[in-house]
């Protein structure tokens, strides 16, 4: 392991992994933050057989020698990637590590990196699912005066889940590198809240077209400035909606469909009011020649596999950060 200043990375020799990447498929490495301008974390290269999926966990330490305030985030992955999240750790139930920790879930799906109930408190930092040629990098500065806080030392989690399969392929290795860059103290007015919702309620079977609802709420007036959808292939569309415990649904913020690459919305400003919050839907259709799980039907339910299960996950980005973890399970 190395460190420095300015970033801390992973770096190892990885003797599974057979022969080069191709020079015309790679994706160059993102540069770290210059030093003392912030702090890189960087996954190792992993090779994934053809047939397979692989998710692992990383364990890092803030390397700050102060609580640090962060108003940019870039995120960039080799393609095939079908998501990478970061969350900060509370909880500890079966997944754990310490800084410099790699869990290998690999394709094991009893290994606790898989077990999406191992981190059900670990508030989101945050995420992306683009890897496709041309997206493999997302830059994202928070609007002026808004910032991530981050305690000296605090532990995360970066968690990257690669597939080559039928519904999508990763060419060469799977690699991952995010940059946080720092925001000065004096130009905070407001900390940054995170919301992770998702709907483990999920069962659609061949040849069905379903759609699931579910809200989440925030106590107190906030206002979103950013959000992102992920389910699997059989998800035709994904839209979020501010929602009031009055008034019920309200405008609509959010809308992709796009399961392989979806929408990064910014630049947001949705008003949401005291016990008011989000409502997202998503929409299911799966091919009547498909299989999910042959001994429930070949139905789809909820879980982690992108071959044969489902997921309808919403991030969303708020401010002011709420004095309360708000994971919505």
């Amino acid at each position: 392991m190395l460190k420095n200043l300015n970033y801390l990375s992973l770096i190892f020799i990885v003797s599974s992994v057979a022969g080069c990447p191709s020079p015309a498929t790679m994706v160059e490495p993102l540069p770290p933050p210059e030093a003392g301008q912030g702090f890189q974390l960087k996954t190792v290269p992993v090779q994934v057989a053809p047939g397979q999926e692989n998710q692992d966990c990383y364990f890092f330490r803030v390397p700050s020698a102060d609580a640090a305030w962060v108003n940019r985030i870039v995120l960039r992955q080799r393609e095939g990637s079908h998501h990478l999240n970061i969350f900060r750790v509370r909880t500890v139930v079966n997944l754990s590590g310490e800084d410099g920790t790699i869990v290998k879930g690999g394709n094991d799906l009893k290994n606790p990196c898989w077990v999406s109930s191992n981190w059900a408190d670990w508030p989101l930092v945050i995420n992306s699912q683009s890897s496709v040629p041309g997206s493999e990098t997302i830059d994202y500065t928070l609007p002026d005066g808004v910032a991530h806080k981050f305690e000296k030392g605090e532990l995360l989690m970066l968690q990257t889940h690669y597939v080559n399969a039928t519904t999508q392929v990763t060419p060469d290795v799977g690699e991952a590198w995010v940059n946080f860059e720092y925001y000065p103290t004096a130009k905070v007015k407001s900390e940054l809240g995170t919301l992770f919702a998702t709907n483990q309620n999920l069962k659609i079977c061949p040849g069905e077209n379903k759609f699931y609802e579910k809200t989440c709420r925030l106590p107190q007036p906030a206002t979103i400035i950013a959000a992102n959808g992920h389910f699997h292939s059989r998800g035709t569309r994904f839209s979020m909606f501010s929602w009031d415990e009055v008034a019920g649904k309200g405008g609509q913020f959010y809308d992709s469909t796009s399961w392989s690459d979806p929408v990064m919305a910014t630049g947001l400003s949705v008003s949401v009011p005291a016990n008011g919050g989000v409502l997202y839907r998503c929409e299911f259709q799966a091919p009547s020649d498909s299989c999910g799980n042959p001994g429930n039907g070949c139905c789809f339910t909820f879980g982690p596999q992108v071959e044969t299960n489902e997921h309808c996950n919403a991030f969303v980005y708020y401010y002011p950060r709420i004095n309360t973890d708000i994971p919505c399970f």
